[in-house]
C-alpha cells in the first residue's frame, strides 16, 4: 500500500510523541512524585526505559525536523508544496516550531553531555520538551488532515492513519498509548522495589542517614 511523504512525516511525529509520553511518565514520576531524579540513572528499569524512549524520541524529532525543513525550503524555492501564508494551520505549525527547536537542542545537549545539571537545576526541561512534542504532534496532525479534505485536497486520504472524520481520536492516540506503556514500566519498577522501601529505590538509605 503506497504512502505519501506527508503521511509518512505525520506518522514519524506520532511515534515521536508517543515515545516522549513514555519518557515524561517515568521522568515525572522519579523527579516530581518521588523527588528522586537520580533514580533515572541508578534504577535499572527506569534508566533503560527513560534512555530508550528518549533516544527514540530524539531520533524521530530529528527525522521530522529534516523533513519539515526540506518541505519549507521547497515551498520557498519552487512553491511545491504551496507556501500558504494565509493558512492558520500552516503558520502555527511552521513558524512557532522554529524557535522551539531551541528547547529541543538545549534539552538534548544536557541529556547527553551534562545530565547532572539537567537533574539538579534544569529538570523542568523534561516537561518542557514533552510540551514541545505535544505542540508539534497536534499542529502537525491538524495541518496534515485539513489538507486531505475535499476543500483542500493536497494529499490523498490517509492509508495508515485514521480517516479525517476520526482526527480527534488520532490526535489523542500517542498520549494514550504512551501513557499505557509508561504505566506498565512504572508498575514493573514498583514491583522490583523491596517491601517497605517506599518506592524510593537506592537513594532511600542515603536520605535516611541525613
Amino acid at each position: 500500500m503506497p504512502i505519501e511523504l506527508a503521511e509518512f512525516g505525520t506518522i514519524i511525529t506520532f511515534l515521536g510523541c508517543m515515545c516522549a509520553t513514555v519518557q515524561v511518565s517515568t521522568g515525572f514520576y522519579a523527579g516530581y512524585v518521588l523527588e528522586k531524579p537520580a533514580l533515572l540513572t541508578t534504577d535499572k528499569i527506569l534508566n533503560r526505559s527513560h534512555r530508550a524512549f528518549g533516544g527514540f524520541a530524539t531520533t524521530l524529532y530529528l527525522l521530522g525536523l529534516f523533513n519539515g525543513v526540506n518541505t519549507l525550503v521547497s515551498a520557498l524555492r519552487i512553491g511545491d508544496p504551496p507556501l500558504e501564508l494565509s493558512s492558520i494551520s500552516f503558520n502555527v505549525h511552521t513558524w512557532i516550531s522554529i524557535p522551539i527547536v531551541g528547547i529541543f537542542a538545549w534539552k538534548t545537549w544536557l541529556s547527553y553531555f551534562d545530565k547532572a545539571k539537567l537533574y539538579r537545576k534544569r529538570k523542568w526541561l523534561g516537561p518542557a520538551m514533552f510540551t514541545v512534542w505535544a505542540f508539534t504532534w497536534i499542529t502537525a496532525a491538524i495541518s496534515y488532515y485539513v489538507r486531505t479534505l475535499p476543500a483542500n485536497p493536497q494529499h490523498s486520504p490517509p492509508s495508515f492513519l485514521l480517516p479525517a472524520r476520526l482526527m480527534g481520536v488520532q490526535i489523542v492516540l500517542p498520549f494514550v498509548i504512551g501513557g499505557l506503556i509508561g504505566v506498565i514500566v512504572l508498575k514493573k519498577f514498583k514491583k522490583s522495589q523491596p517491601r517497605g522501601s517506599g518506592e524510593e529505590g537506592p537513594d532511600k538509605g542515603k536520605a535516611a542517614d541525613k
